[in-house]
């Protein structure tokens, strides 16, 4: 059972990111998210916090709780790969623009590709990545597939309309059959004290980046907003490519896998809190107090 669980886990990883960016291309039209690129302040702000403060901040927790290599592994991986997929879902959950999620998840996206094949030796000691596989298989199994989704809305809305529901349905189900998959495959995992350690050690730089991200919209409320989010849950696709194709031991595949479904699950909760308009206290900026007159 645990040999069966483990070799489907190989071809629902690829189904379930082809599937993931596929549906991200089909709910898009590119003339949307191009005219949010004049924005490009932000979104500078944006790719600074994802591909340095977060990976230096998850590396330094790494560091403070003292994760063992494999699962730190992990936890790197997954804060180096941002442009999250699933960043859509939260925008608009969270009731914000989602042509300007789009744009940000997109430009993310196409940065992770060229960024995390230059940065993961650099962050992980003693690991010799392929670069142009990695570069090879992200662009086959990511940009691709988004590419081809956003030409196909361009050019045959109507079609894009019958089959985008059931390309959701299926990047959804093979998602949740590739966790039960994993789990059943390692289903010593929920003995692992480490592992336990290491989600923790996750779930707090995570948190942390949702606040990172918040700041990096200074303040505007879809920007601050989509900047949270987009910061914290970070690109599962990419994550699970690298993780599969650069390391033999599951345990880092299996550590990228659970902490995005804790990741996933919280920032929608999160994102229903910021449609009900209620402020996040702690990220708000202070406000000075008004002058007194005087003689008052």
């Amino acid at each position: 059972m645990q040999e069966l669980a483990q070799s489907s886990v190989g071809w629902l990883t690829p189904v379930f990111v082809v599937s993931a960016m596929l549906n991200v291309g089909l709910t898009q039209k590119p003339a949307n998210i191009l005219s949010h690129l004049r924005h490009w302040q932000y979104l500078l702000r944006m790719a600074l916090a994802n591909f340095v403060i977060v990976p230096a901040l998850m590396i330094f927790l790494i560091g403070i709780f003292r994760v063992d290599p494999p699962y730190a592994s992990g936890l790197i991986i997954f804060s180096a790969a941002a442009g999250a997929p699933l960043l859509i879902k939260l925008t608009a959950r969270s009731r914000n623009d989602v042509a300007a999620g789009a744009t940000v998840q997109t430009v993310l996206m196409v940065a992770t590709v060229i960024v995390l094949p230059v940065l993961l030796p650099r962050l992980i000691a003693g690991v010799e990545i392929d670069a142009q596989a990695m570069i090879a298989s992200l662009l086959l199994q990511t940009i691709a597939p988004m590419a081809l989704g956003m030409i196909l809305h361009a050019a045959v809305e109507s079609f894009t309309a019958v089959i985008q529901p059931w390309v959701a349905r299926l990047s959804n189900v093979t998602l949740y059959a590739m966790l039960a998959a994993t789990l059943v495959g390692n289903v010593d995992v929920f003995g692992d004290g480490q592992m336990w350690i290491a989600l923790g050690t996750g779930v707090l730089a995570l948190l942390i980046a949702f606040s990172v991200g918040h700041g990096a919209g200074l303040a505007q409320p879809t920007e601050s907003q989509i900047g949270a989010l987009g910061t914290a849950q970070r690109n599962t696709a990419a994550a699970v490519i690298v993780a599969q194709n650069s390391f033999e031991d599951p345990v880092v595949f299996l550590t990228v896998v659970l902490l995005n479904t804790v990741m996933m699950f919280l920032l929608l909760f999160l994102a229903t809190l910021m449609s009900k308009n209620i402020k996040m206290a702690l990220l708000e900026p202070l406000e000075a107090d008004p002058p007194q007159r005087h003689g008052a």
